[in-house]
């Protein structure tokens, strides 16, 4: 079958496409763009660890975990909201990924983008500024299994959060973007009801999951953790912690929460060739060349070590490996439902996908299975994005790419 190469060609071809000059708005002044990113770019790399104030923006507002779940002895956690400077609608929501902040998307916040539209963008529980669990609390287990149960705060609170935050009133996002497990919260949260306000979903570095899949592929890149292969679990998820394997363990692995340190057999080969393996997990964000080079973006090592609790890796590892049965939804029925009245197409609710051409946590070929399948009734522009020489962070590897196809995006849709 010919369908993988000719179906990743021609999404790089319509890719390289669709950001030509002619199919632009009037107001897209490409080396504008470029130029305004390489500022950016100069800002966020004269940025020593810990010396954040150039990249950090101001708090808009703080809000908190309201327990919608109604769990008992539940943590009102609070959790920082930044705005852009921007003034033109709708609002627009973004979430990050895992061990990452909002910091991650310091290329949109701070761009033309951010200056022109009104951008938010949260800390979800347990990273960036938000508030962490008590230190000396330990990580809450199944008293008959010894199963790590992890905090709620740091689970079911992420998708909290991004509910809490889209029915602020002075947030009100109609457009939400999500970022690898920034877009399975988004899922999650749409699927249970909680963003009844959703004009539009752009998930980047996410390759939704869920019970018959249309394809021969797993999402994640292999290999796979013991045990769990049939379910497509990677050393590496879009969930965000490294698993370490541990033969003593009843699961195979540790689930500590802890980033792999040296780099265990099995990661995928470019990058446990990264020179500095104690951050392997933070470079497998970015595309091949900068993986395998020896600089890393001071604050991603920040926020993925000093900004973030360990135990909030657990948290979302133990529930999303070992999840409570009727909680989170199937997200490839979620994708089903954003298609709205049949008879009515003004119902639906787009979503873009967009991949890295050079992600090292998903099997992209997943992703085209699904859009080819129809998995994603609501596809923009019936295609996946794929990005060539992005990682898994297309938003700070392509930032360009990306900024254009968000604006378009959002003028689609407003």
């Amino acid at each position: 079958m010919g369908f993988s190469k000719l179906t990743i060609a021609g999404a790089l071809l319509l890719c390289s496409l669709q950001i030509s000059a002619k199919n632009l708005p009037q107001d897209f002044d490409v080396k504008r763009m470029e130029a305004d990113i390489q500022r950016i770019k100069n800002q966020v790399e004269n940025t020593a660890p810990l010396q954040r104030d150039t990249i950090d923006l101001p708090v808009f507002k703080q809000l908190q975990l309201p327990n919608l779940f109604g769990i008992p002895g539940y943590s009102h956690l609070k959790f920082p909201i930044y705005k852009s400077t921007g003034k033109k609608g709708p609002g627009i929501l973004l979430v990050h990924g895992n061990s990452s902040s909002s910091r991650s998307f310091v290329y949109q916040v701070l761009s033309l983008l951010g200056k022109q539209y009104k951008i938010f963008l949260l800390d979800l529980p347990g990273f960036g500024q938000s508030e962490k669990m008590p230190a000396n609390l330990p990580l809450p287990t199944d008293p008959g299994t010894g199963i790590p149960l992890g905090f709620p705060e740091y689970s079911l609170g992420l998708i909290e959060a991004v509910a809490t935050a889209a029915a602020d009133p002075q947030i009100n996002p109609k457009i939400f973007v999500g970022w690898s497990l920034g877009g399975d919260v988004l899922l999650f949260a749409k699927g249970l009801g909680l963003l009844p306000n959703a004009k539009g979903l752009f998930l980047v570095g996410t390759a939704p999951q869920g019970a018959n899949a249309p394809s021969s592929h797993f999402p994640a890149q292999a290999p796979y953790v013991p045990g769990f292969e049939a379910a497509g679990f990677s050393t590496l998820l879009s969930y965000g912690f490294g698993f370490k394997l541990n033969a003593q363990s009843p699961f195979g692995f540790s689930l500590d929460g802890q980033f792999t340190d040296p780099v265990e057999p099995g990661t995928p080969a470019p990058i446990s060739q990264a020179p500095n393996v104690g951050t392997a997990y933070l470079r497998a964000f970015f595309n091949e060349q900068q993986r395998l080079s020896d600089y890393l973006p001071p604050f991603f090592v920040e926020d993925g070590f000093q900004r973030a609790d360990a135990r909030t890796r657990q948290s979302i590892g133990a529930a999303f490996l070992f999840p409570t049965p009727g909680i989170l939804p199937d997200e490839l029925q979620v994708l089903q439902g954003l298609a709205g009245d049949p008879q009515n197409p003004a119902d639906d609710i787009p979503i873009a996908l967009m991949i890295g051409g050079d992600d090292a946590f998903f099997d992209r070929q997943y992703v085209l299975d699904l859009a080819a399948h129809g998995a994603v009734p609501t596809l923009w522009n019936n295609q996946v994005i794929v990005v060539p020489e992005a990682g898994h962070a297309v938003h700070f590897d392509r930032p360009v790419v990306f900024n254009l196809k968000l604006r378009q995006f959002i003028d689609d849709i407003h």
